[in-house]
């Protein structure tokens, strides 16, 4: 069945019907919600009086004092209510149907609720009161009997006593209501009985009816209205200027959407004020009904939101929304119905404004006077009135008003220009700059541009009605007229602000003319224009220059005529002098002659080369030059200063001298004229000719100045002073001195000078530039201060010559070529400044000194401070210093030369040095610097160098000489070649002579470099120290130490055979058995063979049988870790190794080179014979065996080795796990290799008492408690020590010094070192004391071992690692600095030393027994070991109890290393382990702020290593990333890129996010100059504190970025863990 059927059902059967309830008073709540205006109740109450015909209004407030009402009247007096009326009262959402009425009491009169609760009215004869009965309102209506039946009233009682409205608020909104009402003319405001407010409405006079244009186009664009009519009416309103109601009728085709029928006519209405100078609305109380200059508002009946884009209100009968405050758009039907609606109006603005233009154009064609100035001020009325601005709140109401206002209408916009009312397309936007040249162009006037710049704005740029006056209206304007003067000056002037085409210029020159002095000037013919800066103003000039009267207007910008007028150019000197030349005569003009030779001498110096050339051709062939004898040619006249003769024609005027000297006129008299009448003449005075020369010497020629110089015209001073004139001998200039002081005192020749002598003078200049000599020249000084001259004259010209040398002398002079002995020196001799010097001490070795007193200027004048470095070595060899004087020369000889760059390497080859033997005779020698000395580094070695000691200056000049410090390594190896013996003779013991030998050892490498062949010398030569063991006569053992060749001593580097043969070994270590190696010293263990014998039966026993296994399991796991190429035999001779068991054992050892044969007994030896490896033992002595195998597999077997294998074959699986060495998963190749069965019944070994575990603790721990303190005492030679697990039954016997005791550690050292070592340690050797104490005080711990009972000692010569004497320990400090181990297996190595030295407190062989003891402390306290190393293998880690708070980071919790465990077990992204469970121990490895943010620092500590963590801290500190790789780093010298799948990088803060590989082939990057590099994605750079990030998806997922940004990332902190996983650690 359909739901059709179901609804039929329903509907067929009323029984099932009921009424749908409404809460009434809910809907009107949210009626009055849409009513939210101000004033909305008074809005809907005046629209219904309006409708209900009535004129007037009465509002009354009622209430107490206070200005509180509490009750509201509003009365009408319109027609009383009908029946129809009072029904549609209690009818909420019906409203009035008439077309024609906007309410009439319909919906909108329910807004008296949101005043009061229950209203009540009354009109006419009858009333109507509302009241609620719970949510539904209820009416009672009825006769009433009212005296005043024609008002219809509305009483309000308010809810509670409300304020009055703001009164100008109100008064505003009544007035504005009341301009578009039609039928309400006026309205009465009460507060009780007092009036507070009455305006009322009067029309005026009959409408005018408005001509509508046939232009207009009445029709709206859907032809849903047409415009009928247009009608003013002028209304008066009390207490305002005289507006205008102007109203229309339309005929309408509206649809039905409304409530009421489509009227078949609608007026649409508008506000104008009437337009006068003095009409401004200026009171408040109109601002909303004429909104000038704002917008206006669409009237709805009363005015609503919406603006109408001019400062216009329209009412019209548009449809509201539900609000009724603007216009609905949003319904298909209404839209087209309102968009007709305001492009009606939009055709009554046009039409409007279109009336006032023909007022306007009326009032034009009838003006007078001051009319124009009114039309303009109300045109600007109207068109800002009619000025479009965007509409509010919808903009496009104000469009459609816009639009059909322009297209409304066939023709062109009116508006007023300065030739009357046009259309607005003939008119131009004006330019300032053209007005006064522009005058039949009709254009905006400048009243409206100011005042209406947004309607012309909107015009042009917008709308493109208007344009901005052109070329070409400048064009027509020219044609129509001449202009005058001024028009042509500001023509011009706007002309040159423009650039226009060439076609334009040819144009305007063709159209331009003006009127000067009554005459057309066409500017097409003009050529030139006049600079008044050259050709003054009222000169003629020729007629196709432009007039003065124009351009003087432009006499700062002349040279726009050239930019901006092609053709033009400025009128020229030589155009215009060609001009006047042609043109007037001169001969009998003189005062015009005077004027032209002015103006051309005014601009001659700014005229172009060529020009002037012309202009001096011009003028020398024409008398044109006025003198005080006529107008002359310029080659006959002088210039007016020229008066050396009285007939010489001067020019009578002043002008340039450049150009009179270029057109021929003369500036002075000729040299040849002035010498003849010198000649000739008897009374010519030298000063008068001299002033002359001096006024005239700037046009002097080269030529003239020399014959000056070579004149003989001079007098000199005081000499023939009686001769005549004519008589006196004269001179050259440069033969004489100017006349001064100092040339007077040091007799000089001076010239005869008539008045004041002033240097600066003209006169002196000129005669000083002919060779007038200012001051002596040098040479002439030197003259005068030569030891020849006078004392006093030498004096005076010494002394001018110190005052004047920087000024006059210091340029020229060279004490190099100076070639007269002028300096004064000490004891009155005289030199030249090359062959004296200004230190006094130079006498000392007899040099010439300078006189003190001019030291001050030796430097300047050459004179050096001391000799040259040849001068005082050839002084030293020629007067040997003796010892008396020594120091003194020698300090002398230092100041000589420190102070610039010697080489007195010259003088080492020299015997200068003075020394005095210390015999009786005390005889003095000279030496070499180079065999003397300043000291030796030992006072047994002075007798064997020169050594000298003058004092610290003096042996600064001997150590520039050659002189060394002290003997070098090659001085000390020649001494000892010839020497050796002599000097081991006279020495007092042998440190000497081994601090000696240990300078040449630590520079062997070089003395081949310095002396080739030296070191094949010294292999031959007996001058290496050995030393051997001696036993005297009470059996006391001690080192003898004896000279020998390189051959004869060999390298102890195998202490069982020393103490088999004692022969001479190397007493040192390091780089000295280095050099003894280097000079041909031999391995001792190289050099002595061993062969086995054992005694009694060989069997095989279950010892032997366990040994074997034993060595089958462990020996494998051995070489497993060792590394490079020490390897003396590969582990497959393991198959062939058989062990068998025998009573004993003898070693017979062959001492090679001496052929020196010893036999011992040992307790473990393999011995190869017939192809069979036998490893024959006595007891169970793994030490012994551990050596045994050692010198098997390495080719230089080392106590470490030892130490190794002991540990595999001793230690438990689980122990070698826990340590972190290799048990499983060893890769080497040996056969299943069968062992031979047991071949005899074995013999048990004495049984060790079986005790309680109880028992056997206290036992070990008494074997502990057991030992001693050594209480500071030194340890004797025979000290019966139980020796240490390395080496065989080797006791140690050196005594031992006590030094001193550090954190109750007692340290010691062999008797035959300085006690210096320990008890001053060197910075290095400090460090070593700490880091061992450190180590043995942690072993200690594990034991609980008090520290007084540890003991250190210092032995550089000895393998002894430990021993045991009588209960107390001690552990070498040598041994710890040779391995250099790791802290932790530097623990693991010294607890195993423990052990097997408190094995040594029950037993003191090496046997079973003793290796009961020591397997059962190390099972014992094995654990305690593994807790305190805490960590070595990541897959044998004991399950740690961790605490979320454990600060083991600074950057992550264990929240963090829960989440990264649960992504490298590969989980899904949101398990997490709980931190209970988490499988893994995260190790840090290297931490940036501890260790540095290098990637150095990174590799060092990281790499190598498998499976670790990466975290870095942002520095803004907010994000924590990282990334994990499951291989290890290294530092490669290129990027190294890695592949695996099991790699990601991930972010822990401010979000989890994890991104796994994806590029499994690039997921790992090692490369040294980066830190941790993850693919291309995540890496550390090179730089400080800088990682980068790429989120790009290249080697791992993208999908989830990291961050949000790529690129560099500053970083605070940067931690790296090693990734361990835990297993329960097992007892």
């Amino acid at each position: 069945m359909s739901l059709d059927t179901f609804k039929n059902q329903l509907m067929s059967n009323s029984k099932y019907e009921c009424r749908v309830k409404v809460n009434q008073r809910c809907l009107i709540d949210k009626m009055l919600s849409r009513y939210s205006t101000k004033f909305a109740v008074f809005r809907e109450l005046l629209q219904n009086s309006d409708d209900a015909t009535s004129s007037s209004v009465e509002i009354i407030f009622e209430g107490t004092k206070g200005g509180h009402y509490s009750r509201l009247l509003f009365k009408n007096n319109g027609m009383n209510f009908r029946q129809q009326d009072w029904d549609r009262l209690k009818k909420i959402a019906e409203g009035n149907p008439d077309e024609q009425k906007i309410g009439a009491f319909g919906v909108g009169f329910y807004s008296v609720f949101s005043v009061c609760e229950e209203p009540f009215v009354s009109s006419g004869n009858f009333g109507m009161t509302f009241y609620w009965q719970g949510d539904q309102l209820y009416v009672r209506h009825g006769p009433i009997k009212n005296s005043d039946s024609k008002w219809t009233t509305f009483l309000m009682d308010v809810r509670n006593p409300l304020k009055l409205p703001n009164l100008d608020e109100f008064f505003r909104f009544l007035t504005t209501s009341l301009g578009f009402t039609t039928n309400l003319r006026q309205i009465s405001v009460y507060y009780n009985e007092n009036e507070l407010f009455n305006i009322s409405k009067k029309v005026i006079g009959h409408p005018r009816s408005i001509k509508i244009n046939s232009n207009i186009k009445r029709e709206s664009p859907e032809k849903l209205f047409n415009l009928e009519s247009v009608n003013i009416q002028t209304v008066k309103f009390e207490v305002t200027t005289t507006p205008r109601t102007v109203s229309s009728s339309n005929h309408e085709k509206k649809s039905v959407l409304t409530k009421k029928k489509p009227p078949s006519k609608t007026t649409i209405q508008a506000i104008l004020p009437m337009f006068s100078r003095s009409s401004d609305m200026t009171f408040d109380i109109f601002k909303d009904l004429l909104p000038y200059p704002e917008q206006g508002n669409i009237f709805i009946g009363f005015r609503t939101h919406q603006t109408t884009s001019y400062s216009i209100n329209f009412a019209a009968r548009v449809i509201p929304t539900v609000e009724r405050e603007s216009i609905d758009f949003a319904e298909k039907t209404l839209s087209i119905y309102n968009t007709e609606m305001l492009c009606s109006i939009g055709v009554l603005c046009r039409v409007l404004y279109e009336d006032e233009m023909n007022q306007i154009s009326q009032l034009y064609q009838h003006r007078s006077g001051d009319d124009q100035l009114m039309l303009e001020e109300l045109s600007v009325r109207i068109l800002n009135h009619f000025t479009f601005e965007q509409s509010t709140p919808d903009a496009k109401v104000g469009n459609i008003i816009e639009y059909q206002f322009y297209r409304c209408c066939s023709s062109q916009l009116s508006i007023l220009s300065t030739h009357g009312v046009k259309p607005i397309n003939l008119i131009r936007l004006p330019n300032p700059e053209m007005t006064a040249f522009i005058k039949t162009t009709p254009v905006v006037p400048k009243l409206m541009m100011d005042r209406c710049e947004s309607f012309f704005y909107r015009a042009n740029s917008i709308l493109n009605l208007i344009e901005q006056i052109s070329i070409n209206d400048v064009f027509e304007e020219l044609k129509k007229r001449i202009l005058d003067v001024d028009e042509m000056i500001a023509l011009m002037k706007w002309w040159i602000t423009r650039n226009f085409s060439i076609t334009d210029y040819n144009n305007f020159m063709q159209l331009a003319n003006v009127n000067i002095e009554n005459k057309v000037l066409h500017l097409k013919n003009i050529r030139h224009f006049q600079n008044p800066a050259i050709i003054s103003p009222g000169l003629d000039v020729p007629s196709n220059v432009l007039p003065y009267a124009i351009s003087q207007h432009f006499n700062n910008k002349l040279d726009i005529f050239k930019q901006y007028f092609r053709n033009w150019t400025e009128l020229s000197l030589v155009t215009w002098a060609r001009y006047i030349v042609e043109k007037y005569n001169f001969k009998n003009n003189p005062v015009f002659a005077e004027e032209f030779i002015s103006t051309l001498s005014r601009g001659f110096k700014n005229t172009k080369k060529e020009d002037q050339f012309a202009i001096c051709q011009i003028l020398s062939n024409i008398e044109c030059i006025p003198t005080q004898f006529g107008v002359k040619r310029p080659s006959k006249t002088y210039f007016p200063d020229v008066t050396l003769f009285s007939d010489l024609p001067n020019v009578s005027i002043k002008g340039d001298e450049k150009f009179f000297t270029e057109i021929g006129i003369n500036k002075y008299v000729e040299l040849e004229v002035v010498f003849d009448r010198l000649v000739n003449s008897e009374n010519l005075d030298h000063m008068e000719l001299l002033k002359y020369f001096a006024k005239y010497s700037g046009d002097l020629k080269d030529i003239d100045i020399e014959k000056l110089k070579n004149a003989k015209i001079w007098i000199k001073e005081c000499t023939d002073s009686n001769k005549s004139v004519n008589n006196v001998q004269r001179y050259l200039a440069r033969d004489l001195y100017t006349p001064c002081y100092n040339n007077k005192e040091l007799e000089l020749p001076i010239i005869n000078w008539k008045g004041y002598w002033s240097k600066n003078s003209d006169k002196a200049k000129f005669i000083i530039g002919l060779g007038l000599q200012e001051y002596p020249s040098i040479q002439t000084i030197f003259q005068l201060a030569e030891q020849s001259q006078p004392l006093e004259l030498r004096e005076k010209a010494l002394q001018y010559f110190v005052k004047n040398f920087k000024e006059k002398y210091s340029e020229i002079y060279n004490a190099n070529m100076v070639d007269i002995k002028f300096l004064p020196c000490i004891n009155n001799i005289y030199a030249k400044p090359s062959e004296c010097y200004s230190n006094p001490h130079c006498t000392k070795m007899g040099f010439n000194v300078l006189r003190q007193d001019l030291c001050f200027l030796a430097k300047e004048i050459g004179v050096k401070k001391y000799p040259d470095h040849n001068l005082l070595r050839d002084k030293l060899v020629q007067n040997l210093p003796n010892m008396d004087n020594v120091k003194e020369i020698f300090e002398f000889m230092y100041f000589a030369t420190h102070e610039s760059e010697s080489n007195w390497k010259l003088l080492q080859n020299i015997n200068f040095i003075p020394i005095q033997e210390k015999v009786s005779s005390y005889k003095i020698t000279y030496h070499k610097p180079e065999e003397c000395f300043f000291k030796v580094f030992n006072e047994d070695y002075v007798d064997i160098f020169k050594c000298v000691d003058f004092g610290e200056i003096a042996n600064k000049f001997l150590k520039d000489c050659g002189v060394k410090e002290e003997p070098s390594a090659l001085n000390l190896a020649e001494y000892l070649i010839k020497s050796s013996r002599e000097f081991w003779s006279k020495l007092s013991n042998k440190d000497s002579y081994n601090n000696f030998l240990g300078t040449i050892a630590h520079n062997y490498e070089y003395l081949n470099k310095l002396k080739p062949g030296i070191l094949d010398t010294m292999r031959w030569c007996p001058i290496l120290l050995g030393i051997k063991k001696e036993m005297d006569i009470s059996g006391t053992t001690t080192d003898v130490y004896e000279l020998a060749c390189a051959k004869d001593i060999f390298i102890n580097d195998n202490d069982k055979y020393r103490s088999i043969f004692n022969p001479l070994i190397c007493p040192f270590t390091d780089r000295v058995e280095k050099f003894y190696k280097i000079l041909g010293s031999q391995s001792l263990d190289a050099k002595v063979s061993t062969t086995p014998q054992h005694i009694a039966k060989e069997r095989i026993s279950s010892i032997s049988h366990k040994v074997n296994e034993k060595i089958l399991e462990r020996v494998p796991w051995y070489y497993s870790g060792i590394k490079g190429g020490d390897l003396k035999n590969d582990i497959s001779w393991i198959e062939k190794l058989q062990v068998k068991q025998t009573d004993q054992i003898n070693m017979n050892y062959v001492l090679i080179p001496k052929n020196e044969t010893k036999t011992n007994q040992i307790s473990a030896c393999i011995s190869e014979s017939e192809n069979r490896l036998i490893l024959y033992i006595t007891n169970e002595n793994y030490t012994d065996i551990a050596n045994a195998l050692v010198q098997r597999i390495h080719r230089r077997p080392e106590r470490q080795h030892c130490t190794n294998l002991y540990l595999y074959l001793t230690s438990s699986i689980e122990q070698l796990q826990q340590l972190g060495y290799p048990t499983e998963n060893i890769s080497v190749n040996i056969k299943n290799v069968k062992i031979d069965e047991i071949d005899e019944s074995p013999t048990p070994p004495k049984p060790i008492k079986q005790l309680s575990t109880d028992e056997f603790d206290n036992m070990l721990l008494e074997g502990i408690t057991s030992c001693k303190s050594n209480y500071n005492q030194s340890i004797p030679t025979n000290n019966n020590p139980v020796e240490t697990f390395v080496t065989e039954e080797i006791y140690y016997d050196s005594p031992l010094n006590y030094v001193k005791t550090v954190d109750y550690i007692e340290l010691h050292i062999k008797d035959t070192l300085d006690l210096s070592i320990l008890l001053f340690p060197t910075v290095t050797m400090e460090q070593n004391i700490k880091k061992f104490i450190n180590v043995l005080v942690n072993v200690a711990e594990i034991f609980e071992l008090p520290r007084n009972k540890i003991n250190i000692f210092y032995d550089d010569d000895s393998t002894t690692i430990a021993f045991n004497r009588n209960k107390t320990l001690f552990f070498n400090l040598k041994c710890d600095i040779e391995n250099g181990r790791p802290f932790n297996k530097n623990i693991v190595y010294w607890f195993f030393t423990f052990c097997h030295e408190l094995a040594h407190n029950f037993i003191s062989q090496h046997n079973a027994d003793f290796v009961y003891y020591l397997q059962s402390y190390a099972n014992k306290y094995f654990p305690k070991l593994t807790e305190k190393i805490g960590h070595q293998n990541v897959y044998n880690q004991p399950v740690l109890k961790i605490s979320p708070n454990d600060p083991f980071s600074d950057i992550m919790n264990y929240g963090h290393i829960a989440k990264i465990s649960s992504w490298i077990d590969y989980h899904r992204s949101t398990y997490t382990y709980e931190i209970s469970k988490i499988p893994y121990r995260f190790r840090l490895l290297y931490r940036g702020s501890r260790d540095g943010f290098s990637c150095k620092s990174f590799h060092e500590l990281c790499d190598h290593l498998i499976s670790t963590v990466v975290v870095i801290k942002t520095a803004n500190k907010n994000e924590i990333l990282g990334g994990f790789n499951p291989l290890s780093w290294s530092s490669d010298n290129q990027m190294k890129w890695l592949r695996t799948p099991l790699s990601f990088i991930f972010s822990l803060k401010p979000n989890s996010i994890l991104s796994r590989t994806i590029g499994e082939g690039s997921a790992i990057g090692c490369y040294f100059d980066n830190g941790p590099v993850f693919g291309h994605d995540f890496f550390m750079t090179k730089y400080d504190r800088t990682w980068h990030y790429n989120g790009a998806g290249i080697c791992y997922e993208n999908e989830k970025r990291l961050r949000d940004f790529n690129g560099d990332i500053k970083i605070d902190e940067v931690e790296v863990f090693q990734v361990l996983r835990k297993i329960d650690l097992k007892s």
